[in-house]
């Protein structure tokens, strides 16, 4: 359910990726002014990714999801009466607002079910419904748009939102009282979750940023996930603008690279597992996937270069392939360092620096697309990552439980 909740808040915004060269032709934009679109988005996902953490921690994994997947289905829908500029930037603001809990909740919720050596393989399951949810919304959105418009596939993405809440208030519970859970697997499962330390329905933020720790993960996701986007929310009008396909190819070929994202969700997730059971450390774990999943990104410098629109998709394919990787690793971390209390905060904080990278970068891509090419946007995107994991390890160090509750936090090893 979690990665069904992730895939389909991508869909919903990937209406818009896959709509760009339509929307843009209706309303006259330019490539600034569609960067401006996608910055609406990240300004308002940055604003709530805080407050979405602290609302997790506060109402719980069921209840902040719940809020979440109504609201955003809803302002997904309203896409479809916009008449101009305004109105799209103002769905896409109030988008990022309610899509902003996704992965706070997500993470909060694989913490209270799975202890720590099952947990990269379900935080990948879960960060898989990233890459689907695009995957998916390249021939559906294309689909709907062609047979019946750009508006009714907004409609379309937001209907979809709604069906999910049924089955997700029915079956999600916690482990202490699931109705259908066997004593022995709520037994396993409270035994191997991560000690819980400081408050336990509250983690302030301002606790947070007194840990290095959160610091590193901020900065790693800040020059990584600009990365992400960039080719979630560019990939189609690349393909469109340089490599001359119609929407219909874009449909046909563009999840191609999404599949690979989540091939790579799944890898990194059962990567980071086996080094753990053979190394018994969590450090070497992690670091090992995040340093594969950061070098695999300078394959977008040779994919820009190809005259080959084949061999370009390839390549691309490959770079989300170890961006996916990455980002399982990632944001598993906040459950690595945290007890589960304070998970959502310490997701919605990383994910703060994640949205920030995004605004500048996104305003840069538009910038440089409309004076320059695509080339020095592929160049950023291939070398960014690697200065985040180099300031990931630097300040991390090992990964460990953090105690969050005290100022001078005494650590034991997870």
């Amino acid at each position: 359910m979690l990665m069904l909740a992730s895939a389909i808040s991508y869909i919903d915004r990937q209406a818009l990726s896959v709509n760009a060269s339509v929307i843009r032709g209706e309303f006259g934009l330019s490539n600034a002014a569609y960067s401006y679109l996608i910055t609406a988005f990240l300004v308002a996902y940055t604003i709530s990714q805080i407050v979405s953490g602290h609302l997790v921690d506060r109402l719980g994994t069921r209840m902040a999801l719940t809020l979440c997947a109504a609201i955003w289905s809803s302002v997904a829908i309203l896409h479809g009466a916009v008449t101009g500029f305004g109105g799209l930037a103002a769905c896409r603001f109030l988008l990022g607002i309610a899509e902003a809990g996704v992965v706070p909740g997500a993470i909060r919720g694989v913490s209270e079910w799975f202890p720590a050596t099952e947990r990269s393989v379900a935080t990948g399951i879960f960060a898989a419904g990233t890459p689907l949810g695009i995957l998916l919304a390249a021939p559906l959105v294309a689909f709907v748009t062609v047979t019946l418009g750009w508006r009714m596939a907004f409609v379309a993405t937001g209907v979809v939102g709604f069906v999910w809440l049924v089955p997700w208030l029915r079956l999600y519970h916690l482990p202490e009282h699931h109705p259908r859970i066997r004593a022995e697997e709520q037994q396993l499962i409270l035994s191997g979750r991560a000690r819980t330390a400081g408050p336990t329905t509250t983690t302030w933020v301002f606790e947070l940023l007194r840990h290095r720790q959160a610091w590193a993960v901020m900065l790693g996701r800040f020059m990584m996930d600009p990365v992400w986007w960039f080719y979630v929310f560019w990939l189609p009008a690349y393909l469109a603008d340089v490599r001359g396909l119609n929407l219909a190819t874009i449909g046909k070929i563009a999840w191609i690279p999404f599949l690979t994202a989540i091939v790579g969700t799944l890898a990194g997730g059962w990567l980071s597992a086996l080094l753990l059971r053979r190394t018994g450390s969590l450090t070497i774990a992690r670091s090992s996937v995040l340093c594969l999943g950061a070098a695999g990104t300078l394959l977008g410098i040779p994919a820009v270069r190809a005259n080959d629109t084949w061999m370009s998709l390839t390549l691309i394919s490959l770079v989300t392939f170890a961006i996916g990787a990455w980002s399982t690793t990632v944001v598993g971390l906040a459950a690595d360092i945290l007890s589960a209390a304070a998970v959502g905060s310490m997701s919605g904080l990383s994910g703060t620096g994640a949205a920030l990278g995004g605004i500048v970068f996104t305003i840069a891509t538009g910038w440089l697309v409309d004076r320059f090419s695509y080339g020095p946007v592929f160049w950023m995107a291939a070398l960014a990552p690697l200065v985040g994991f180099g300031a990931l390890v630097l300040l991390m160090g090992e990964v460990r439980q953090l105690d969050i509750g005290s100022r001078h936090a005494p650590a034991a090893p997870a």
